[in-house]
């Protein structure tokens, strides 16, 4: 701090103004010396004189006593004293109208300021009356307000005070200085280097004044001037200083392109503790990359690399090079890929995009049929280059290449559609994308491809595949006719080698059994198996078919050679040969060979059990071997109560047992039968054995006792009449005459709802009601049928009941529906289709409860189906995660993840990914999503794995394989409106 000039007159005035009586002679000698050692600076002789005139003093002495504690304080700020604060606070609160008020608060806002309290020493220089001090004091508060406005920012207001200073101040060097920087930090260098030179007198800056002197220089580009100067300063620096200097004369060297000069004065940067950030970490690669050490100029140009701006474009540029040249091209490509940015210097863009494009083709088209978006886009942007040429030829290349047909439809759709070689890959993709669309049931979408590959006609294979195709979703909807004209016109043009061409001949012999033309089934069957050579289930198919055919034609001993041909192949349709073979064996009359085949059926299980079970009782009872039958269609009841045969397998069982001459067991399987199924065709022949049983011991009176507790109708007449009704509706219902068979069977249903023949009269008026559209009526007809238990119908009724409940979004009916149906079907297959509709309507309903409950259901049956098993876990464990509970869900999730070629496989696999992440564990993490990629699972999980694995990248601070891992999603990724795209670029975005 500065001396404290106080003016003589000032005091006199001040005398005269409070009236007070002055001090002795002495007194005033002894103050005034005090004064002066003030003056002078010595402020600790000044203090301990003012404290000897303050012990003398009488309270009369007021103005000399208010001048001491004044000087006192004064001199306990100039002395640093931990007091001192406290002292100028004392003396405005004793003397709050003394005449050195202003010289307190002007002393209290030089304390803060020296203490580096800018805010409080900016408050009391507010509080200071500028025009009341004196002219030394003036500049004081100039220089220091100057400083308190500099330090906070304020530039132009520290501009401001410090040009206040005049230049014959003792302030004047400090002034300038500031404002030197000022000039400088704003860019004003002709100013500023005018005011530095002028300082070069000074004795306080003189040392530092040549630093700022080679910034300038620098940044006028005067490079020269820096590499001649600067190594002088920088050896006479501190090491923090020291350090600037080496990194600006090393950048220097650069700009004048001596490079071994560049490394080695970066070298010293880092030797006087510089950081090497993104701009010297580039200096560094490129000066080690002109100088032909590539391997080691990779490592810091990668370090370069970052954010999208014009240093990452160059350095990932160069860096490029530095892969090709090591053979990486993985990682070349990755770098390219940065530096194609259009927005910053247009030709290092254009060279970078095409050999990133190129790059890419080369490696395999990427995880994202990148190659073909990336093409795409050099041929957009470039289309006058003279790489474009090639650049297209590799874009039909990689079209004709990829596996991701929608994607390489959707880039394909945006070329010209008239060259040639555009047209013949269109047609291709378009085929294939058709060929996907019909292996996920999507029979629209398919045609819709299928019609668009055909328009396009350039390539004869594809045509006639299209033909094949088209025969094949005809076939699966069930248009025989239209399915047969595709498959002929197909092979008019395929080659015998062709493995379609074989196909086609198989199911040309399906068309040919829905027209029951068997003779033309036989020849395409045998055709078939002429051109087909694998011993598979196709195989087996065919013979099984043929010996159908035989069959029907009565020519059985041949028959049974066909199925034994079937059987012999051991896939799982020997299952129907076996038991059709059994079957035909009888009609040969060979019942022995039947009944021990049916037997073998029987105890092997399968598909064909119950009925080989069922069969075999029946054969017995046609022989009048009725204990034998009885007892095998007793084990047939017991093991399939649920089986459609079960009704009439317990009539069987009760005319045995009246043949056996047990009366009481044959009423107790007659009765039986009425309660399974009370209003159906069995039901009526049961109620007529129960009432010749009855009558047969003189006991009719319990017979209509019997039908009253049956709630059945036991009236001759009644029955008579239910009888006559049906057969009239039936009759209707038979000649095609739907509206009127309708009206008749909706008559009886009314007037008999005990009827008989109630089944058979719902069975077919749900179907008049299908035939004729009234989806309600049908759906409301086939849901009482199924409520009546387990009948000749149940499987038929269930499958459509399913299937129209779930197209109109009755979830809960169709999932009801499906569970019903998994009990009640007979196949493996049927039972597995059952399943897989009961998860899906469960999980449209969207009800968790019921998810959970039928996930549950589901896990807990073997035979449920893979597919079944799949969704059912999928829905179980996002109900979980939705409620918060991840560990069990990434159990579930765990399983799931086996298999990640489906949606929930690929779904369940990122979920578990991500969880790994969420552990912390980033090299377990990175190590599974390149086992999920390597493992085909689909394109959006896969996205979503690696714009994961690029976070990874960051938590190692490895930031350049992050902007590479997300720019590799962002350029390589479509569709690019279902979030992914953009989140790529989200990544890329926070990372600058």
């Amino acid at each position: 701090m500065r001396k404290f000039r106080i003016s003589l007159l000032t005091l006199a005035l001040a005398a005269c103004a409070f009236g007070a009586q002055a001090a002795g002679p002495e007194i005033e000698t002894l103050a005034g010396r005090a004064r002066d050692l003030f003056d002078y600076g010595r402020w600790s002789d000044a203090r301990q004189e003012f404290l000897r005139v303050r012990a003398v003093l009488t309270p009369s002495d007021r103005l000399l006593a208010q001048e001491a504690d004044f000087y006192l304080a004064a001199c306990a700020v100039e002395l640093g004293s931990p007091d001192a604060e406290g002292a100028l606070r004392e003396f405005a609160e004793r003397y709050p109208e003394s005449v050195y008020a202003n010289d307190v608060r002007f002393a209290l806002g030089s304390f803060y300021c020296a203490a580096g309290n800018m805010e409080k020493a900016r408050e009391a220089f507010a509080q200071t009356d500028y025009k009341a001090l004196s002219a030394p004091r003036r500049e004081q508060y100039d220089i220091r307000m100057g400083y308190v406005a500099f330090a906070g920012g304020d530039y132009r207001k520290a501009y401001d005070y410090f040009d206040r200073i005049g230049s014959r101040s003792e302030y004047a060097d400090h002034a300038r200085y500031y404002k030197a920087y000022i000039d400088y930090a704003e860019g004003r260098y002709g100013r500023a280097k005018q005011a530095f030179t002028a300082l070069l007198r000074s004795d306080a800056y003189r040392d530092v004044v040549p630093y700022y002197l080679m910034q300038i220089e620098f940044r006028e580009g005067n490079y020269r001037y820096v590499v001649e100067n600067g190594e002088t300063l920088a050896r006479r620096a501190v090491p923090e200083r020291r350090a600037e200097l080496e990194r600006v004369v090393a950048e220097s060297w650069f700009r004048l392109e001596d490079f071994n000069r560049t490394l080695e004065h970066l070298a010293a940067f880092r030797k006087a503790g510089g950081e090497m950030d993104r701009d010297a970490s580039y200096l560094e690669g490129f000066s080690l990359y002109r100088t032909a050490r590539y391997a080691e100029a990779a490592e810091w140009l990668r370090k370069a690399c970052g954010a999208e701006d014009a240093l990452t474009q160059n350095a990932s540029y160069h860096l490029a090079d530095c892969y090709l040249r090591a053979g990486d091209k993985e990682s070349a490509m990755q770098a390219f890929a940065m530096a194609s940015d259009e927005s910053l210097d247009a030709t290092v863009a254009e060279d970078a995009l095409f050999n990133y494009a190129k790059l890419q083709y080369e490696l395999g088209g990427g995880a994202f049929n990148g190659a073909i978006n990336v093409l795409t886009r050099y041929v957009e942007r470039y289309p006058s280059s003279p790489r474009a040429e090639e650049a297209r030829a590799l874009l039909i290349a990689a079209y004709y290449n990829s596996r991701d047909y929608d994607a390489a439809y959707r880039a394909i759709k945006q070329m010209p559609s008239g060259d040639a070689d555009i047209r013949a890959a269109l047609q291709k993709i378009t085929y294939f994308r058709a060929l996907e669309a019909y292996k996920a049931g999507d029979m629209r979408a398919a045609q819709r491809y299928l019609t668009e590959s055909a328009a396009v006609n350039v390539s004869p294979k594809y045509t006639a595949l299209n033909a094949f195709w088209q025969g094949e979703i005809a076939f699966a909807q069930g248009d025989y006719p239209v399915a047969a004209a595709k498959y002929n016109a197909y092979l008019k043009r395929a080659p015998r080698t062709e493995r379609e061409y074989a196909l086609a001949w198989y199911n040309l012999g399906y068309c040919a059994f829905d027209r029951n033309d068997l003779g033309q089934a036989q020849a395409s069957f045998r055709k078939f198996l002429a051109a087909w050579s694998p011993r598979d289930r196709y195989r087996a198919d065919a013979y099984n078919r043929l010996g159908d055919a035989a069959y029907s034609d009565r020519r059985f001993e041949e028959a049974v050679g066909e199925y034994d041909k079937a059987i012999a192949l051991a896939t799982p349709e020997q299952q129907y040969a076996r038991y059709k073979r059994a079957v035909t064996l009888g009609i040969l009359g060979r019942t022995d060979q039947k009944q021990q085949a049916l037997r073998q059926i029987a105890a092997s299980g399968g598909d064909y059990a119950d009925e080989a079970s069922y069969e075999l009782g029946r054969s017995y009872i046609a022989q009048e071997k009725y204990a034998e039958g009885a007892a095998q269609l007793e084990k047939f009841v017991a093991a399939y109560p649920s089986s459609p045969r079960c009704t009439q397998a317990l009539s069987d069982l009760g005319l045995a047992y009246l043949n056996l001459g047990d009366k009481q067991k044959s009423l107790k399987y007659y009765d039986r039968v009425v309660g399974a199924s009370p209003h159906s065709s069995e039901a009526r022949g049961a109620m007529q054995s129960i009432r010749e049983i009855y009558v047969s011991q003189g006991d009719a009176d319990a017979y209509f006792d019997y039908a009253a507790k049956a709630g059945l109708e036991s009236d001759l007449t009644a029955l008579s009449r239910d009888s006559l009704s049906f057969a009239a509706a039936q009759k209707l219902y038979l000649d095609g005459q739907q509206e009127a068979a309708a009206k008749s069977l909706r008559s009886y249903v009314q007037s008999y709802p005990k009827g008989y023949y109630l089944t058979d009269a719902l069975y077919y008026l749900s179907d008049c009601y299908l035939r004729s559209g009234e989806r309600g009526e049908a759906i409301e007809t086939l849901t009482a049928l199924a409520d009546r238990g387990t009948t000749q119908y149940t499987v038929a009724v269930l499958e459509k009941l399913s299937e129209m409940t779930y197209a109109d979004e009755r979830w809960d009916e169709a999932a009801s529906a499906y569970r019903r149906l998994y009990d009640a079907a007979p196949t493996k297959t049927g039972r597995e289709e059952a399943m897989k509709g009961y998860v899906r309507a469960t999980v449209a309903g969207g009800d968790g409860a019921k998810i959970a409950a039928m996930a549950a259901d589901v896990c807990g049956h073997d035979d449920a189906g893979a597919a079944a098993l799949r969704e059912a876990k999928y829905a179980w464990a996002g109900q979980l995660r939705a409620e918060g509970r991840r560990d069990e869900a990434v159990k579930l999730y765990r399983e799931l993840a086996k298999d990640v070629r489906t949606k929930e496989g690929s779904e369940a696999a990122y979920y578990v990914i991500e969880s790994t992440f969420g552990s912390g564990d980033m090299d377990k993490t990175e190590k599974e999503v390149f086992a999920f990629s390597e493992r085909e699972p689909q394109a959006y999980w896969l996205a979503k794995a690696f714009i994961l694995l690029g976070d990874v990248y960051v938590k190692k601070g490895d930031n350049f394989q992050a902007r590479a891992t997300w720019q590799s999603v962002a350029d390589g990724y479509s569709p690019a409106d279902d979030g992914i795209v953009d989140e790529a670029k989200a990544r890329i975005a926070k990372l600058n």
